[in-house]
């Protein structure tokens, strides 16, 4: 039986592929273009309408949207299953003059050759295919979260679910719920290149999600169509369920299963990927002395990441206790973990120093000893960067904790944007808290960050230099927790370093001196001076506490609070050297 061939107005470019797997961003994205047409259902699945089951908890949720919008009820729908071949014609009939008219339904991937073989009949050989993958492990985890999320999944055993897969499709549920079916790459990919040749183009999740622009411009030469700058549409689609499961728990459930060849799998998704768009890597340097009784638990924290694209080094500050130990046992079992140990015990400044020249990567990270990180942290804050050039950190919510157990949200982690001497007065009169420094760090904004002689204030200096040489993002996501540094901690350190009363007064007078010697900074414009004033008052507080100067004190805030304001309105020249 010959197929019905589609004249009116149908898709003449199609996304298929592995469901979350990126399709409906790169949907959203090109249906941006003014050349391509995107009709408002993205997965009308119409040419799987005649023997695509709809048994299992989504069969209402996935029917019922596209009911509604052919009844005019809903602007916008994620999917359906169209029967109807006028209906079908309709969703494009608008997009006659377009370019393109895109349809995104990943499903038709696994069909294989039947389904390649019968688009090109139905559609017409001219058509192109953009086929989107994703790791097969990291694929079946995240179809499994969604379904959680949705409350479609009861289990909450990742080997357990994947068993459950080829009874429920016996059932007659729809194929998304054999998790694994999806994750297989290798024989369906082979049979559309065969059928579509160079009219077919392949994008894996992690060149999408790490290398979004350079990934859309070859998308966009390939299709022969005007390098457009779209705007990233928002993300959608993105499974939250914290159930901690760790993706080499789950790479050890797929093997068990017996049923996917992840060598085999990963060596063709890694074949289909382009190495100039491939995930950076992340150093993480973990400035440490005498951490055995947390460390484990930091590195643990780390290497749980969802970002498994990192290298850690722990840089032993001539510890005393067991920490070498420790790094070390973890280190011979994970690779992404190096030891560094320094017999010579440094400050703390040059023990971060020592972490910072570590770096061999694209982007760096401080992260203490004590601290706990919260796993989709760098996953989330690397797209960010990803995104935007013009940024030379991505911070998250970091949690501080007191010593009775107290959390707060840091102060010091505030979106900063704008001309180069505006981001860097609002960083210092904001430094308080300097806790940007532990934010996702832009390798080549590190020079000098830390200066040579780094006093009591190092940090602030750091942070404010930071935001000189780019942008501050804070995305909506916890970054760690960590313990905050008692007050009485602080003030004993000062008056450690600073043995008469009017030194510890002004004792941040450090940092405006570290400005006022850095070559790649200007302080005469007036708005540099009145920050730098400014911080100067806002730190006298700890040099005047528990002295009886609580007027001066006083004094210092509100003097600080005004000259802060005049900054803020002062004239930006957009100049800083």
């Amino acid at each position: 039986m010959t197929e019905a061939k589609i004249t009116t107005a149908g898709p003449n470019l199609l996304i298929i592929g592995a469901p979350r797997a990126g399709t409906t961003f790169l949907w959203g994205w090109l249906g941006q273009h003014p050349d391509i047409f995107a009709p408002p259902v993205k997965e009308p699945h119409y040419h799987l309408a005649d023997r695509w089951p709809l048994g299992g908890p989504e069969a209402e949720a996935f029917t019922a949207p596209l009911a509604q919008y052919l009844a005019g009820k809903k602007a916008q729908v994620w999917g359906g299953l169209m029967s109807d071949p006028q209906d079908y014609a309709a969703l494009y009939a608008p997009g006659l003059t377009a370019r393109y008219r895109l349809e995104a339904t990943p499903n038709y991937f696994a069909e294989g050759a039947a389904m390649a073989t019968r688009l090109r009949d139905r559609l017409g050989p001219d058509i192109r295919v953009i086929v989107m993958l994703r790791d097969p492990v990291a694929r079946a985890l995240s179809q499994m979260r969604l379904f959680r999320q949705l409350g479609w999944e009861g289990s909450t055993d990742f080997a357990a679910a994947l068993s459950l897969g080829p009874d429920r499709l016996a059932k007659g549920w729809a194929p998304t719920w054999d998790y694994l079916r999806y994750s297989e790459v290798a024989a369906p990919l082979a049979a559309w290149q065969a059928v579509f040749g160079d009219r077919l183009h392949v994008i894996t999740h992690d060149a999408l999600t790490y290398a979004p622009q350079a990934t859309m411009a070859r998308v966009l030469h390939w299709l022969d169509l005007p390098a457009v700058a779209l705007p990233l549409p928002k993300q959608r689609n993105a499974a939250a369920v914290d159930d901690g499961i760790t993706m080499a728990g789950a790479e050890r459930a797929v093997a068990a299963s017996g049923r996917l060849d992840l060598v085999a799998e990963r060596a063709v998704l890694a074949a289909q990927s382009d190495p100039a768009l491939a995930p950076p890597v992340v150093s993480i340097g973990m400035p440490v002395r005498n951490g055995g009784a947390g460390i484990a638990k930091a590195l643990k924290s780390l290497l749980a990441q969802t970002y498994p694209h990192l290298h850690i080094h722990v840089c032993d500050n001539a510890s005393t206790d067991d920490t070498a130990a420790i790094v070390a046992d973890i280190a011979a079992r994970d690779p992404r973990v190096t030891l560094h140990r320094f017999e010579n015990s440094v400050g703390i400044q040059d023990s971060y120093r020592r972490a910072l020249m570590c770096c061999d990567t694209a982007y760096f990270m401080f992260a203490p000893a004590d601290d706990r990180w919260d796993r989709a942290f760098i996953d989330e804050a690397v797209r960010v960067m990803q995104a935007d050039p013009t940024l030379a950190v991505c911070c998250g919510q970091i949690t501080m904790v007191d010593g009775e157990g107290r959390g707060r949200l840091s102060k010091g982690t505030v979106p900063i944007a704008g001309k180069p001497l505006s981001r860097w007065t609002r960083a210092l009169m904001r430094s308080y808290d300097a806790s940007r420094i532990y934010g996702l760090l832009r390798a080549d904004c590190l020079d000098g960050l830390i200066p040579a002689t780094a006093p009591e204030g190092w940090d602030h200096y750091s942070v404010a230099k930071l935001a000189l040489r780019g942008n501050c993002a804070r995305i909506d996501v916890p970054a760690m927790t960590r313990g905050q540094t008692p007050v009485a901690t602080y003030r004993a350190l000062m008056y450690t370093q600073e043995r008469g009363p009017w030194r510890r007064v002004f004792f941040m007078r450090h940092v405006a001196a570290l400005f006022r010697d850095d070559p790649a900074f200007d302080t005469r414009p007036l708005r540099a001076r009145l920050a730098l004033t400014s911080f100067q008052l806002l730190h006298t507080q700890q040099g005047l506490a528990g002295r009886g100067f609580g007027p001066l004190r006083w004094l210092a805030r509100r003097g600080a609070g005004m000259l802060r304001a005049l900054a803020s309105v002062s004239p930006d020249r957009g100049s800083t050297t």
